[in-house]
């Protein structure tokens, strides 16, 4: 029989990939992030705080592993109730994120795989889905559940028609990390907590399956001037302890570690070049362009400063760079006049000579 010492596992479980949450004080409460391969269960009652942390993680995944990501595809299974006019995906904050991270939001969010559910009998279905999706597709490594519980448990309630849909929840829950385990893909599901709390954190809605079920467990409350405190509840390798981070939605989202200006800005220039500039349908438009290439270039230090709207930003490159087309054409003219003026300046210095010598030619 073959024995692993401590120091193997202690390797073995650094070198496993661990995903980041994009802010640091949650991935140092969490080890390094959300490690590969395990259930994670967030809840809390923030609701709005916890889905941007579902959303970074999304956006997380597409990074690669040196990048604190895991280098793969995500599946998002949204839950709620149509009625109440929520957006089952916020593209403006999977936008943002994959910005930040330097990732075309085109081909970011192609590698988001989003599910919806409105209610019970279509979560079931929904589940099913994402559980072939898991078992067919080696690319996905990340599969973030939210609020599904909201679907099958009301609030304080404890009829028996709550514990019969409690245990559908809980077998749903089971069949799903059962395919997620079995390929190494992360699961990590949100939810609210069973019932208001001031102090102490309250356990999640979904009965004690659902706390067993999960390795780790983290509440999350909201607190005065947009603090967050996150609660670690549940770690295979952590003690319960707790961490407070500022949410911030104005800019960079929740103090994220965003890449160094130098190489965000290469890689709008990359994507700008192979999406924008070969689309331009004027020649003089596409000189114009590498013309602002190296202008950009050439400042980067003063752009490092700003900050612009994602739409204006777009309006006005456009802009720039007919205007840039318009001032090369009239620098061509002004080139193409002063070549003229100097040929005939040339020819009247040889009609002076010519004159000089032969000052009876005119005759």
């Amino acid at each position: 029989m073959y024995y692993r010492n401590g120091l193997e596992i202690l390797k073995e479980y650094e070198a496993n990939p661990k995903l980041s949450t994009g802010n640091l004080e949650l991935d140092n409460l969490l080890a390094g992030g959300v490690e590969n391969g395990t259930f994670n269960l967030f809840y809390g009652d923030d609701e709005p705080a916890i889905d941007q942390i579902l959303y970074a993680l999304l956006c997380n995944c597409q990074l690669p592993v040196e990048k604190c990501g895991l280098h793969g595809k995500a599946v998002l299974l949204s839950c709620g109730d149509y009625k109440e006019g929520q957006a089952l995906v916020d593209l403006k904050l999977a936008t943002d994120l994959l910005r930040a991270n330097g990732i075309d939001p085109a081909n970011g969010l192609d590698e988001i795989i989003a599910v919806s559910a409105f209610d019970a009998d279509q979560a079931a279905k929904s589940v099913e889905d994402i559980i072939n999706v898991v078992q067919y597709h080696d690319q996905v490594r990340l599969v973030v559940i939210r609020n599904l519980p909201r679907l099958f448990i009301e609030n304080g309630a404890r009829d028996r028609l709550t514990l019969e849909r409690t245990q559908q929840l809980q077998h749903l829950l089971a069949r799903l990390w059962q395919a997620c385990s079995a390929r190494n893909v992360t699961l990590l599901a949100s939810c609210r907590p069973r019932r208001p709390f001031s102090i102490r954190p309250i356990p999640p809605e979904g009965g004690a399956f659902l706390r067993h079920l999960a390795q780790v467990i983290v509440c999350f409350k909201k607190k005065q001037n947009d603090l967050l405190e996150a609660y670690l509840v549940k770690h295979p390798k952590r003690q319960p302890r707790s961490a407070e981070f500022r949410i911030n939605q104005s800019d960079s989202v929740m103090g994220r570690l965003t890449a160094p200006f130098r190489s965000q800005l290469q890689q709008e220039i990359e994507n700008l070049t192979k999406n924008f500039k070969e689309a331009l349908i004027e020649p003089a438009r596409r000189d114009a362009f590498d013309s602002l290439q190296r202008a950009w270039t050439s400042e980067q230090g003063a752009m490092s400063y700003a900050k612009v709207p994602a739409v204006l930003e777009v309006m006005l490159h456009t802009a720039a760079v007919d205007n840039r087309k318009t001032i090369e054409d009239l620098q061509d003219q002004v080139a193409m006049l002063r070549s003229q003026l100097e040929k005939t300046q040339s020819e009247l210095t040889e009609a002076k000579i010519a004159f000089k010598i032969f000052p009876n030619a005119a005759e």
